[in-house]
C-alpha cells in the first residue's frame, strides 16, 4: 500500500502516480469558464464530483451534464476519454475527477471492416450514429471502441454491499482497455471491504481516492493510512483485503482498477 501526494493549485491538482504499471496520474480538476484538459497518450474516466457543465470530448457535445451538489448526495455522471482527446468544460461551476490509465501494449493496426468497426465512420446524418459491418447495425458513435462517451447514471448498475451502496461507472467488461471504476458512499463508523464488492475485476493495480471530511482510514495487509481531507492510495493487485473505514462522517471512495 503506498499514499500518494496532491501536487499544483486551486485549479488543478493532480498525483502523479510514480512506478506504477497501469495508472498514470489522478487529478482534480475544477474547470475556469471555458477550460481544457487533454487526455495525452493515457484513456481517462472523467466522474463529476459536483456542479453542472457543458462538457465536449473531441468532436461530441453533452449540453448540461452533472445533477449533483456534490461527491456526498445524489449519482454519479462519467465520460470515458480515450487517448489523444481534448476534454472542455464550460457554463459551469464544480469539480471533476479524472484517472489517467496508460493502455496495453499497442495491437496491430485493424485493417478492412475491423478498422470500420473500431472507429464512428459513416455518420448517419442528424443521428448520432454510425454503421458496425460487424453486426450489419447503425450503432451510438459513442459506443465504438476509439470514440469518447458520455455514461449517465441509468447506465450504472447499483450493487448493495451491507450498508454501502456501489455505483458501477465503468464496469469489466466496459470498452475501455485498462479502466474499471466504482464510486461508493461510506456511512459514518461504516466500512467497505473491496473483497466484499462483487464484479470487479481480476487486476494489477487498484487506486483509491478518498474524500474523508471527517476523517477515514484505509487499511490493507496489516497496513493503514489515516485520510483527513483527500486522499490517494495505491495498493497492489486487486486490494481485494482492503478496507476503507469511515469515522465520525461519511466518507466518499472512488476504487479504480487497472489492468483488467
Amino acid at each position: 500500500m503506498k499514499r500518494l501526494s496532491f501536487a499544483g493549485d486551486d485549479r488543478l491538482r493532480v498525483v502523479e502516480v510514480a512506478g506504477a504499471k497501469w495508472f498514470d496520474a489522478l487529478s482534480l480538476w475544477r474547470p475556469i469558464d471555458p477550460d481544457l484538459v487533454t487526455t495525452g497518450a493515457h484513456e481517462v474516466a472523467a466522474v463529476l464530483l459536483g456542479g453542472t457543465f457543458d462538457l465536449v470530448g473531441g468532436g461530441t457535445a453533452w449540453p448540461a451534464r452533472g445533477a449533483r451538489k456534490d461527491a456526498f448526495g445524489g449519482r454519479p455522471m462519467a465520460v470515458f476519454l480515450p487517448p489523444a482527446t481534448p476534454f472542455r468544460a464550460s457554463k459551469g461551476q464544480g469539480e471533476i475527477l479524472l484517472v489517467a490509465a496508460r493502455q496495453p501494449a499497442a495491437q496491430p493496426t485493424p485493417q478492412g471492416r475491423e478498422a470500420l468497426a473500431h472507429k464512428p465512420l459513416l455518420p448517419l446524418a442528424g443521428s448520432g450514429k454510425s454503421f458496425d459491418p460487424n453486426s450489419g447495425e447503425w450503432k451510438p458513435a459513442e459506443t465504438f471502441p476509439t470514440a469518447p462517451e458520455s455514461l449517465p447514471p441509468r447506465r450504472f448498475e447499483r450493487i448493495a454491499v451491507g450498508d454501502v451502496v456501489v455505483e458501477r461507472m465503468f464496469a469489466p467488461d466496459y470498452k475501455a482497455a485498462t479502466l474499471s471504476v466504482d464510486e461508493a458512499v461510506v456511512p459514518a463508523g461504516g466500512a467497505l471491504r473491496l473483497g466484499d464488492v462483487p464484479g470487479r475485476p481480476m487486476c494489477d493495480e487498484t487506486l483509491l481516492f478518498v474524500r474523508a471530511p471527517h476523517g477515514a482510514t484505509v487499511e490493507h495487509d496489516g497496513r493503514s493510512e489515516t485520510i483527513a481531507g483527500d486522499g490517494v492510495v495505491l495498493l497492489p493487485f486487486d486490494g481485494r483485503d482492503a478496507v476503507v473505514r469511515a469515522d465520525a462522517g461519511p466518507c466518499f471512495v472512488v476504487v479504480s482498477s487497472g489492468g483488467k
